[in-house]
């Protein structure tokens, strides 16, 4: 923080990178179960911490106490930064600085979120637009397609040159969370950062292939039962995946995690929603929206959050209920967007 108030971006990035060329040891998080940008986006920190002698330590927690870390998806296993993310318990304790990547709310972390007050520094990377606000030097942007491209930023200002290894980091974190560069929030900015990670090293075949063209014999029958139960109403698409789904078809748990853009593809509808049953028996829950509406806040309504086209929240009950509940918001959004 300054006198006058929050840092803006480019403040954020040059007093983050001061203090990380001065700091001793670092942990460097993504929130639980994390995805391609929150992964991508930790690797490619911790390899420019690295690169200038900073003693790293990249990693994400556990949902709950009760709750192993979600394990690296087998077809990411190519990522030459793979082989240095620490389990939880060896993290030091009390590190200098805890970078926080693709993470706008504390709990995000799980089990590692005590790290939060552990630690002396906390410096934040995110590009959502709802969180709960912490961290002591946030580098935030929600107009960012992804958290990876503000992480480019700050290797920048690190003055690291960029490896094929961070390349490819980067590559993943920015190709997911712009849909193959499909969603409307990719920018002519966007491309122009691919074109840089190409011309670094960044293998665009192996990361689209392992990310969008992978999957275990046991998927298509995991999409069989999640999309043959669908159902279709003019304002939701919704389905739901089960623990016994995984079970019967013999598919990897993380390959539930596309199933959503499946449902989105009915074009008569622009809300889809897919439930996925955890070992609680509550239901993770996500949401994407064509264009028309901001399921973000439906989401953050529903105790989630996330971005205007794709967001979630978890929930209890019967999938119908959810359903419901979310129809009940998509009808209370509707009706406010008339007045």
């Amino acid at each position: 923080m300054t006198a006058e108030g929050p840092l803006d971006v480019e403040q954020a990035i040059g007093a983050a990178a001061e203090l990380l060329r001065g700091a001793r040891t670092v942990v460097v998080v993504g929130h639980i179960d994390p995805d391609g940008d929150a992964l991508g986006s930790l690797l490619a920190t911790s390899a420019a911490l690295d690169a200038l002698g900073v003693d790293v330590h990249p990693s994400w927690g556990g949902r709950d106490a009760e709750t192993l870390p979600a394990p690296l998806e087998p077809a990411l296993s190519f990522l030459p930064l793979r082989g240095r993310v620490r389990a939880p318990e060896d993290l030091p304790p009390r590190p200098d600085v805890l970078v926080c990547c693709d993470t706008a709310a504390a709990t995000r972390l799980g089990t590692l979120q005590p790290l939060v007050d552990a630690a002396a520094t906390v410096v934040v990377i995110d590009h959502h637009a709802v969180g709960d606000g912490f961290g002591d030097i946030r580098i935030v942007d929600d107009s960012a397609s992804c958290t990876g491209v503000l992480v480019l930023r700050l290797i920048d200002a690190l003055g690291v040159e960029l490896t094929p290894a961070m390349a490819d980091a980067l590559y993943l974190a920015l190709l997911t969370d712009t849909g193959r560069f499909s969603f409307s929030a990719t920018s002519p900015a966007d491309h122009r950062v691919a074109a840089r990670l190409l011309e670094a090293g960044a293998d665009q075949v192996g990361v689209t292939r392992a990310v969008y063209e992978s999957a275990s014999p046991g998927y298509l029958g995991l999409v069989a039962r999640t999309t043959g139960r669908a159902q279709v109403t003019p304002e939701l698409v919704w389905s739901w995946t089960t623990r016994e789904d995984l079970d019967l078809s013999g598919a990897d748990p993380h390959e539930t995690d596309g199933l959503i853009e499946l449902l989105r593809r009915v074009d008569t509808v622009d809300v889809a929603l897919l439930m996925r049953e955890t070992e609680s028996g509550r239901w993770r829950s996500s949401l994407r929206s064509r264009g028309s509406t901001d399921v973000a806040a439906i989401a953050q309504r529903l105790g989630g959050g996330g971005h205007h086209l794709a967001a979630g929240f978890t929930a209890d009950g019967d999938p119908s209920d959810i359903a419901d509940r979310v129809r009940a918001e998509l009808h209370t959004h509707a009706g406010a967007g008339s007045r």
